[in-house]
């Protein structure tokens, strides 16, 4: 089996937890030996890195014939980019649980980590990921002018209407495509409308989610 570690935590004298996320959920490993300097799963037994592991039932296992498939090194040494990835390893760990499709959320979060725009994919995943965990947007216009999108019902506010515009036309067609185009073919969008993105999805999350993404604050 594959995952992604979302998360880890020291255990014992020299052992580490290993929170990952697979296509069947989540697992917790734990990493015999981990924090030792001579350990060989040192290297592998940390956050943001993918792994192939001995599968099994249980969803606390002790790790068994692991393998390195991706350490992400281009992202860990960058701040920026870590914190861009840290924002999806995020909504895992506090959004999803054991009922969703997880297969389907494990090919998301793939995709979004090794796109080319990761500032932009890590939105786009952010937005795309509302549809599984039940609270979607709805961007579908019926004809009527378009003046922006609101928060508050989830989709677009029309000429003449009062609802509160929360991100104007111009923004929105940006969300739009983050929210529609696959992961690589995201391009580098205007930095002062992504910063109006990133303050729509932390007011969105905290509205239908009541979670507060801390990457986004």
């Amino acid at each position: 089996m594959e995952g992604i570690i979302y998360k880890t935590q020291a255990y014992q004298e020299h052992a580490r937890l290993l929170f990952v996320y697979t296509k069947k959920g989540k697992k917790t490993l734990l990493a015999q030996g981990a924090q030792k300097l001579n350990s060989p799963t040192r290297i592998l037994a940390q956050y943001l890195t993918q792994i192939e592991f001995k599968d099994s039932e249980k969803s606390f296992v002790t790790l068994s014939e692991a393998k390195l498939i991706n350490d992400f090194t281009t992202i860990k040494n960058d701040f920026k980019q870590t914190q861009y990835a840290a924002l999806m390893l995020e909504i895992i760990d506090q959004l999803v649980v054991d009922r969703y499709h997880h297969d389907e959320i494990y090919d998301h979060l793939i995709q979004a980590l090794t796109a080319v725009e990761l500032y932009s994919s890590s939105y786009s995943f952010a937005l795309k990921i509302l549809r599984p965990l039940g609270y979607p947007l709805d961007l579908s216009a019926d004809g009527r002018k378009v003046i922006g999108i609101n928060i508050e019902k989830g989709g677009l506010v029309y000429q003449n209407e009062s609802d509160l515009i929360d991100l104007d036309v111009k923004d929105a067609i940006i969300l739009l495509k983050l929210t529609a185009l696959p992961y690589h073919d995201l391009e580098a969008y205007d930095p002062d409308s992504m910063g109006k993105i990133k303050n729509f999805i932390l007011k969105y999350y905290q509205y239908h989610l009541q979670t507060t993404l801390k990457n986004l604050k």
